[in-house]
């Protein structure tokens, strides 16, 4: 029987050999699948035999070429990136809303002044009174698209968390069906790398829409939870993201902003915390960065109403026709502030019954350059010019981050490639290398079928 044996390790040698070319031409195959970890087949000798001797090679299993340590870091930048690049594209939107230059409101406030200016010198002439009301309906009017603007955008992130929590739910139930695969894989006594590699890919999906943990399981499955600590995926089992209208979260447009969380029996229970990724950064634009804004647009116009109906009010100011002037702004805040004069005779240049006399515009112009105590003592340049500096702050902290994050994760990949990419060049050695391990167990089952054809002819 000692001359079947190497005929048995021919065989497996044939067999290790072939599985070893298959998974070396399954890694050439996906040289540029995104996400494809290299393989690499487990080739180990097999057990000695009750003689001694042993029995030839098989292949143990098929592993992939993975670094975990590398992988969480992966995802944890995935998440930073994504929250930057979110907040980085929309605090650019925000900062054209509030231009630096000769343009919006900084230029509306200006022309306002200007006007007033020009009225101080010829506080009869009914053109420059005119003249005058337009700034101020100039002025109201950028005043209400500026706010208009800043509602518009909240109630569009507001829509993008909802879109982002629905997208996040079909990456959960992938995770979780790739989980049930793998499981299913290694009771077969298989690996199931490639199930392994897509589930990394959904994981960072996932990690692009907010800050997840991630804790591998014995059966090689995967728990994923948020960065609060609430369950979004158990083994199989997938939970669910959703939005519903919080009705103690009152937007800029007087609707109800969403909450977003874990759908449960008695509703949505909201997640706390720094959610992360993609859907945090569009919560902290949403309820922090553009209610402050539209806070200060408020204060602005509000103070420009009180300052210059205050001066158009004053019982000692006259208009053309000799009376006390009506209110000039009316409104109550940034988002419905108006010109509530329409007669240009109403304006109350004087203090006095001399027509010529410019008291009041003088006193008009001069809110231009007033430091006002509801602005913190700065006046309305420097009030606005703060505004616009916060929010240009905001925008270029959000593109640093953005910058710093997308070198980082470029790192990162060089790393993974590095690790778990595929290489032609060693794929080929390996080619070479098993191509020659196949002939020469084909030429062992060929010598021992002659050893055995000479034994049969000498028993014969």
């Amino acid at each position: 029987m000692a001359f079947f044996a190497p005929l048995v390790i021919g065989r497996q040698g044939l067999v290790a050999h072939e599985r070893a070319l298959r998974v070396a031409g399954h890694n050439i195959a996906n040289v540029n699948t995104p996400g494809y970890s290299r393989q690499r087949a487990e080739i180990t000798a097999g057990h000695t035999d009750p003689s001694g001797y042993g029995t030839g090679s098989v292949v143990r299993g098929v592993s992939q070429s993975v670094d975990a340590l590398l992988e969480l870091r992966r995802l944890a930048s995935t998440s930073t990136l994504s929250g930057a690049t979110s907040g980085r594209d929309l605090l650019d939107r925000l900062q054209g809303l509030v231009p630096v230059g000769d343009t919006g409101l900084a230029d509306a406030l200006q022309r306002f002044f200007a006007s007033a200016n020009a009225l101080a010198t010829s506080p009869q002439d009914i053109a420059v009174r005119t003249e005058l009301l337009s700034r101020g309906e100039q002025l109201a009017a950028q005043l209400r698209t500026t706010a208009g603007g800043v509602a518009i955008l909240q109630r569009e992130i507001d829509t993008r968390i909802d879109a982002a929590a629905r997208d996040a739910n079909g990456v959960l139930q992938t995770i979780a069906l790739l989980n049930r695969e793998i499981v299913a894989a290694g009771r077969g006594g298989l690996a199931g790398n490639d199930q392994r590699d897509a589930r990394r890919e959904a994981l960072g999906q996932l990690a692009a829409a907010l800050e997840v943990r991630v804790v591998e399981q014995e059966d090689g499955s995967v728990n994923v939870f948020a960065a609060s600590g609430r369950a979004l995926v158990l083994g199989p089992d997938a939970a669910t993201l959703a939005t519903e209208p919080d009705t103690s979260v009152v937007g800029l447009d007087g609707s109800a902003l969403s909450k977003v969380g874990l759908r449960g029996g008695g509703g949505v229970v909201a997640l706390s915390g720094d959610v992360g990724g993609a859907i945090g950064a569009l919560l902290a634009l949403r309820d922090e960065t553009l209610p402050e804004v539209a806070t200060q647009l408020d204060q602005l116009a509000l103070t420009l109403r009180d300052a210059v109906n205050g001066i158009q009010t004053d019982p000692a100011g006259r208009d053309l026709d000799g009376l006390v002037g009506a209110a000039f702004f009316t409104g109550a805040g940034a988002a419905d502030l108006t010109v509530s004069l329409a007669d240009p005779r109403g304006i109350a240049a004087a203090q006095g019954g001399d027509p010529s006399d410019n008291t009041n515009a003088l006193a008009l112009a001069g809110l231009a350059s007033a430091s006002l105590a509801p602005l913190g003592g700065a006046t309305f340049d420097e009030f606005f010019g703060a505004l616009q500096s916060r929010v240009g702050e905001h925008a270029r902290d959000a593109d640093e981050t953005a910058t710093i994050e997308e070198m980082a994760a470029e790192a990162l990949a060089a790393q993974r490639d590095a690790i778990s990419g595929v290489s032609l060049e060693e794929e080929f050695v390996d080619l070479i290398r098993f191509q020659r391990g196949f002939q020469a167990s084909a030429q062992l089952i060929s010598v021992s079928n002659r050893l055995l054809d000479d034994l049969l002819g000498l028993v014969g």
